[in-house]
């Protein structure tokens, strides 16, 4: 009987594990159930990832790891480009959603479990899962706040980041909700036109990180 070789034992844990993550999230997805899809036993998952939380880590930075260095190196090849300049809101955007909304539209059989998974992570309150996916992508949005510091000024640090948040949340929507958008837009956008929808969140995206505070609203 061929053994199989020791990287597609791993690959294959990880392969299964991600779909399972997707389709159960982390407390409904059992290693059991992982193991038998993957073909190998409890005891290689417990060797190459240390629990189950060690795996669920793993299948985040197999995954998503490349995504966020996409947008990294996006980024810093611009701030290059700028020399110091402060860069423009739309150009920070650009770079923050760029890559991701290309990920939604390619024609990838992983593509569907991708989306899945993002929409599992982002919807499910496991405190676990929030944790692992908050440290994964701290990098990114740390260097994304930044630069938007830097191009808004007069956006208060508190409202700034609060503002932040509502751009990745509705991402992380429009990523996982590509069939309502077909549906509630096909009449006047086509969703599978990254550009186009680039365009779109861009400009709505740049008006709510430029518009007046509440405070200086009311004055």
């Amino acid at each position: 009987m061929r053994t199989m070789p020791v990287p597609d034992r791993r690959a294959r844990i990880l392969e299964a594990a991600e779909r399972a993550f997707a389709e159960s999230g982390f407390e409904g997805a059992s290693l059991r159930q992982i193991v038998l899809a993957a073909g190998v036993n409890l005891a290689t998952v417990y060797y190459y990832f240390g629990s189950k939380k060690g795996l669920m880590e793993a299948v985040l930075k197999r995954r998503f790891g490349p995504l966020r260095q996409e947008q990294l190196d996006r980024l810093r090849q611009s701030e290059q480009a700028a020399r110091g300049r402060p860069l423009s809101v739309e150009t920070i955007l650009e770079a923050m959603l760029l890559p991701p909304l290309r990920l939604a539209v390619c024609a990838s059989a992983q593509r569907q479990v991708v989306m899945r998974l993002i929409g599992r992570i982002a919807t499910e309150p496991n405190r676990q899962t929030q944790q692992l996916l908050r440290g994964q992508h701290e990098e990114v949005r740390t260097a994304f706040q930044d630069a938007l510091r830097r191009s808004l000024p007069k956006v208060p640090a508190a409202d700034l980041r609060w503002r932040i948040e509502f751009v990745w949340g509705a991402l992380a929507f429009v990523l996982c909700n590509r069939r309502r958008i077909e549906k509630e837009a096909a009449d006047t956008r086509d969703p599978v036109d990254t550009d186009r929808v680039l365009s779109e969140m861009t400009v709505f995206f740049a008006a709510g990180l430029r518009a007046p505070t509440l405070t200086e609203g009311c004055r």
